[in-house]
């Protein structure tokens, strides 16, 4: 790699680890703040399956594992902020029709009255994930029993215990 191809890569590592603390600040403030207001706030995860095998992902900003999700836009529908929030943490982009309803449930593990729908997919074939190592540090598809072994929130511990039972079924 040229010179010039060096500086660049450690400008971006540079640029990329300092929005990263950028993130944490930024949820460090959002907490405090649903700590004082609790708000109610609509939330979407989307299980992406392959077979018992499950898209998971690590934000910059958590310890725990997630899932590509996020909060609805105003105006937004479930599955808009499903296929927004797919596109912008692992650059999947789906089809509406792809995606389904699985579970919901209310959460308060973050200070706020968290009403959060789980919708899923199933892929013939693991897609190519795409990262930006900013806001997601890592993407990958694991196995939904070894999923459960992992710290995950209490929303996507839910669904995945959930799942895991659906898919144990005979068919």
């Amino acid at each position: 790699m040229s010179t010039l191809g060096q500086a660049r890569a450690a400008a971006r590592e540079l640029t990329d680890a300092l929005v990263r603390v950028a993130y944490r600040g930024a949820y460090s403030l959002a907490m405090a703040y649903w700590f004082v207001r609790r708000p109610p706030v609509e939330g979407v995860f989307v299980g992406v399956w392959h077979g018992r095998r499950v898209l998971l992902l690590q934000n910059s900003y958590k310890r725990l594992f997630s899932m590509p999700g996020g909060g609805a836009h105003a105006g937004e529908s479930h599955v808009q902020t499903g296929l927004r929030e797919l596109r912008e943490e692992v650059g999947l982009s789906l089809n509406a029709a792809e995606l389904h309803a699985a579970y919901d449930v209310v959460d308060h593990e973050e200070y706020k009255r968290d009403h959060v729908s789980f919708l899923e997919l199933e892929v013939d074939a693991e897609p190519a994930l795409t990262i930006d190592r900013r806001e997601v540090v890592w993407a990958a598809f694991i196995d939904v029993d070894a999923a459960l072994q992992l710290p995950l929130s209490g929303p996507v511990r839910a669904y995945l215990t959930d799942a895991a039972r659906r898919r144990s079924r005979s068919p």
